[in-house]
Parts: C-alpha cells; sequence; structure tokens
C-alpha cells in the first residue's frame, strides 16, 4: 500500500472519530432533554463551599448574639427567592415531530420571583409569579410561537400560585427532605384554578430547597394546542414542574 493510500486512510479514521466525538458531545449537551426535576439533583445544584461558609458565618453570629434562640425560632419568618441560586419554573409536553419522531419539549424561565411564611409549625403563605415571556427551550421557533399560541405569553405573561392550606413541617431541620401534598391556586392563561401539588423540600445550611410538578390539562386553562408544519401532534396535556430556592433577606 503506498504511502499517501495509508494517509488517506488514517485521515479517514481520525475524521470519522471526531464525528463520533461531536455528535455524541450535541446529543448529550444540545439535543438532550433536561432531567425532570429531583430534590437531589437541586440540592447538588447549591455550591457545597459556599453554602458551608455562609452557614458557619450565620451561625457564628447567631451563637454570639443569640445564645438562648431555638434553630426553630431563627427559621421562624419570612423567606424569599435566592437572586443567586437557579431557581426555575417550567413545562414538558410530547410531542411528535416530522423530522425527529417522538420528542419531549422542555422550556424553563428563571425569572421567577417568590416568598414563604414559617411561623415555626407551618407553612403558612406561599406566592410565586413566573415571568412565562422568558420561558426558553432548545428552539427558538417554539419560544416564538408560545407568545401567539397555547399559553399566547404576548396577551398572559404571568403565571402564580398561592397557597390555600397551611403545610404542615414541624420536622423542618437541617438535612431531613419533606414530601408534602399542598393545596393551593394556580393562575395560568388567564383562568384560576384549585389544584394540588406533590412537592419535596429540604433545608441545606441556609437555604430551603422545593422541587414538584403538576400534571396540566390544557383545556382546564383554556389553552388550546398549538399548531406547527413540524409538528405532527402534541399531547393534550404537559407537566409544570419548579426548582426554588429560598432563604432568609
Amino acid at each position: 500500500m503506498s504511502i499517501s493510500k495509508v494517509w488517506k486512510l488514517l485521515f479517514i479514521g481520525v475524521l470519522a472519530i471526531v464525528s463520533v466525538l461531536i455528535a455524541g458531545f450535541l446529543y448529550l449537551y444540545v439535543f438532550s432533554d433536561p432531567e425532570e426535576v429531583s430534590l437531589e439533583a437541586a440540592v447538588a445544584a447549591i455550591s457545597t463551599s459556599t453554602s458551608v461558609s455562609t452557614a458557619t458565618v450565620t451561625a457564628t453570629t447567631t451563637q454570639s448574639a443569640t445564645a438562648d434562640i431555638t434553630p426553630d425560632l431563627i427559621l421562624t419568618g419570612s423567606w424569599t427567592l435566592s437572586n443567586d441560586k437557579p431557581s426555575f419554573v417550567g413545562y414538558r409536553v410530547n410531542e411528535i415531530l416530522v423530522n425527529t419522531g417522538e420528542f419531549t419539549a422542555v422550556g424553563r424561565t428563571s425569572s421567577v420571583q417568590g416568598q414563604l411564611q414559617f411561623d415555626g409549625d407551618s407553612i403558612t403563605e406561599v406566592e410565586i409569579s413566573a415571568d412565562l415571556t422568558q420561558l426558553k427551550s432548545d428552539n427558538q421557533y417554539r419560544d416564538r410561537a408560545l407568545r401567539r399560541q397555547a399559553i399566547e405569553t404576548n396577551e398572559f405573561p404571568t403565571a402564580t400560585f398561592r397557597l390555600a392550606d397551611p403545610i404542615q413541617v414541624s420536622d423542618f431541620s437541617d438535612g431531613a427532605a419533606v414530601v408534602r401534598s399542598v393545596v393551593g391556586e394556580l393562575t395560568l392563561h388567564g383562568v384560576t384554578r384549585d389544584v394540588t401539588l406533590e412537592i419535596a423540600g429540604e433545608l441545606v445550611d441556609d437555604t430551603v430547597v422545593v422541587v414538584g410538578s403538576l400534571d396540566i390539562l390544557f383545556s382546564d386553562y383554556e389553552i388550546d394546542t398549538p399548531s406547527s408544519r413540524s409538528v405532527v401532534s402534541i399531547e393534550d396535556y404537559g407537566v409544570m414542574e419548579f426548582q426554588l430556592f429560598f432563604v432568609k433577606p
């Protein structure tokens, strides 16, 4: 075999390897769907070093100034969403696309405001507001379509949740996971419905981590299924999911 043919074969082999690596990268980091929310993943998203440092400073200050105050009293009061931790509200909807086949569309907005009130035994108030105009998925055309179709964010830019019944959390302690059914009012697409959410929460150092999800039947909120030339069909329901990080102001 001539040297030129050897070089050609080597070049083709290297090109094939590079192509496989690029395809793998695109699948894992560009085209793959974000995982469903989980308490474990949310807790892992918090920087350990930052949390430990903050907790140490807080504990030292608290011990020196309020040695006789119990942990429950320290936790009592208002909590707001952290500005530097990755809170989001989003959706998951199954589609069948023309060239791709079955596909789960995932969109999320990190433009979320919220607060909760804890009285030492129960979370008595929760209010969350999400800016749906900032929803981002893997497809800018889908994102733009939602401005005029489905949830119509041009007309209904905000979704809100308000707690209706207190959440009993007397076992609110550092590192202990809490799972609860939560009753409240969800306003979406200009329609308000009573809902029951399944949530999981955990106190991690100085942060209350909360995740949860809810099946949304589009017709319950007067949402028409969106249409597109690239979409064969879309299910008549989706999943609202959220990941929230509350801190003391």
